[in-house]
């Protein structure tokens, strides 16, 4: 009897869920305990789209687990396209100034390591627009 089961994309009430079964899984390792979730931390997992269902849900605990310190996961522990996504959603959610832009742009790069082309995604601007942006800016 074949049985279908959504992707974790569409089953968002589920992520509370697992998240918590993985962390207690792991807390019981005695290596880190974790108790709390900072909530961006949540609202970034929420908004993921998890193209990696439970298994990348799991994946992302480990590392949470493996670089994070302390009883509660932040944003922080969260694997780079966690962090990324969540700089590129907050900067650019409202019109900025030349000075929030230029700062924006300086953080994308710092980020990227000095990569041009993901910082540019990062910030949502196209390679020949942040160039522009960045000779305008003297960064």
């Amino acid at each position: 009897m074949p049985i279908f089961l959504p992707p974790l994309r569409e089953r968002r009430e589920d992520i509370s869920l697992l998240l918590w079964h993985f962390i207690n899984l792991h807390n019981e390792d005695n290596f880190r305990y974790i108790d709390k979730i900072e909530p961006q931390a949540m609202r970034t997992l929420l908004d993921y789209g998890w193209p990696g269902n439970i298994r990348e849900l799991h994946n992302v605990v480990e590392y949470a687990f493996a670089v994070g310190r302390g009883s509660t996961l932040r944003c922080s522990e969260l694997p780079p396209e966690f962090r990324e996504a969540f700089i590129a959603s907050s900067v650019m959610v409202q019109p900025l100034s030349a000075e929030q832009e230029a700062m924006a742009i300086q953080q994308a790069l710092e980020n990227t390591q000095g990569r041009v082309t993901p910082a540019a995604k990062l910030v949502g601007m196209s390679r020949a627009t942040f160039w522009r942006k960045r000779k305008l800016y003297g960064i």
